[in-house]
């Protein structure tokens, strides 16, 4: 038994199953290394970001009311967001139905002095009139290069056509639910959509147009104010959760913003589900923030193209190695 053990032909079987394993690259072996990417994400050191988050949490329902609020109450928070300084108004709250309370045309009217930022969720269907797309796309054409999704849930049209920008906030988690990976570009009825921290870095930038380079997939997205940010070939970009911004409370609001970007969005219990991260379960908002400060800090992880044959080299390399060393020699 020790003789079969100890030889080297058994020792190359090993190596031939492991090369197969990592060639195949089941899920278990890719759990294995996002896990890994995990400890590398998390272990670095809280980077500042110029973006600030306010949440409606507890505290501000106890001061506004019942959830949703009015209308009315969300241009009034809007318009104090600008007086204390926002640069931009990111306001992560879905509208696609007519306000209950009539309070829409009030919301308009703020959407009209100050630029707004606007969610819209891609989906199995459309509702709503989207306001078309600020993508130009360069290469090919972009049809099975990117994320794509039958409708997008907009806003409804007097909102959505008076918003700044409107960007889509879907998640993509990888295979064991954990969300490291972000759509920068999502497509939807033959239009290219931007995600929320794309147009709202378009918006900051003040370009009018951002460009989406398609060969082989989706190449790089471009913001011309800014430059090209480097994503997979489905137009994903890897997540830095070291990316924190200030959090507060919208029944206690900083002074001054300091003309940095404001994210809005809800924490208070039962209200929104948080979102699975290597850094735990976060808000959508904070998951915003960190995508927006990973393109800001241009600190998006890229892989080369050749990673999986390097990997596949030094896996057959070092074996061979240990086989010759460990097995050969002591013949």
């Amino acid at each position: 038994m020790k003789k079969i053990l100890l030889s080297p032909w058994l020792a190359i079987v090993t190596l031939v199953a492991v090369l197969s394993v990592r060639y195949a690259d089941p899920q278990f072996v890719e759990s294995v290394r996002l896990r890994y990417f995990d400890q590398l994400v998390t272990s670095q050191p809280h980077k500042e970001i110029p973006v600030q988050i306010v949440n409606i949490d507890e505290a501000a329902l106890d001061k506004y009311g019942q959830w949703p609020f009015p209308r009315t109450t969300y241009a009034e928070i809007i318009t104090e967001l600008y007086r204390r300084d926002a640069g931009l108004v990111v306001f992560n709250v879905l509208m696609p139905e007519a306000d209950r309370f009539k309070g829409d045309g009030a919301l308009a009217a703020t959407l009209k002095r100050h630029p707004v930022v606007l969610p819209q969720v891609a989906s199995t269907a459309s509702k709503n009139r989207t306001m078309g797309s600020a993508a130009q796309v360069v290469g090919g054409d972009p049809s099975g290069t990117m994320v794509t999704y039958p409708g997008v849930i907009a806003n409804v049209p007097a909102l959505q056509e008076l918003a700044a920008g409107v960007g889509v906030v879907n998640t993509f988690p990888e295979v064991d639910g954990v969300v490291r990976r972000m759509p920068l570009v999502v497509m939807s009825e033959d239009t290219v959509h931007p995600s929320l921290a794309l147009e709202t870095l378009r918006l900051a930038a003040g370009d009018t147009k951002f460009q989406v380079k398609v060969g082989n997939g989706v190449e790089a997205v471009r913001v011309p104010q800014f430059g090209r940010v480097d994503v997979d070939g489905l137009g994903r970009v890897w997540i830095d959760y070291s990316n924190r911004a200030k959090e507060h409370s919208l029944a206690k609001l900083p002074s001054s913003f300091d003309g940095q970007v404001v994210v809005v969005g809800l924490s208070a219990a039962g209200l929104v589900q948080p979102v699975a991260t290597s850094r735990g379960e976060i808000w959508p908002q904070d998951l915003q923030a960190s995508l927006l400060g990973t393109l800001l800090n241009k600190t998006n992880i890229t892989r080369n193209d050749g990673a999986d044959f390097v990997e596949l080299l030094l896996i057959l390399v070092g074996g061979m190695l240990v086989i010759f060393f460990g097995v050969w020699r002591r013949k």
